[in-house]
């Protein structure tokens, strides 16, 4: 059993399309038919002048797109909650007190007293990513 063609409004077609900047209008046009229109394979490349080879290449590369703008949209929405980047202030600070020696422990109770709330591990785990 195949899973059914991946669909989208026209609305949804038209914010990805205009990310497609060097796409030429046959391409869109190809894309908009298989995905918006629901027109089959075959159908969408003959009307195109092109293989169905081709249409399905530009149908998965144009889907691509829509997953890219997807993600880009909710990165903006949405800002990132790990605790590596509660961090990142006082990457310099956490960098200083490892090279003169002091313990994780120890810059754990430094950003205790700076209010930022955090464990061992995190702070071990933020140094070992953060070298240079």
């Amino acid at each position: 059993m195949t899973s059914p063609a991946p669909r989208m409004d026209a609305a949804q077609f038209e914010r990805v399309a205009s990310k497609c900047k060097r796409w030429s209008e046959r391409s869109l046009g190809v894309a908009k038919a298989l995905i918006v229109e629901g027109a089959s394979l075959s159908e969408a490349a003959a009307a195109h002048s092109m293989s169905p080879q081709q249409a399905n290449v530009i149908r998965g590369r144009f889907l691509a797109k829509a997953e890219d703008l997807r993600i880009e949209e909710f990165m903006s929405r949405e800002k990132p909650k790990l605790a590596g980047s509660a961090l990142e202030p006082y990457s310099a600070q956490m960098q200083t007190l490892r090279d003169k020696g002091y313990t994780i422990e120890q810059i754990v109770a430094f950003l205790k007293e700076s209010g930022v709330s955090t464990s061992p591990t995190t702070v071990r785990t933020f140094l070992r990513s953060n070298r240079a």
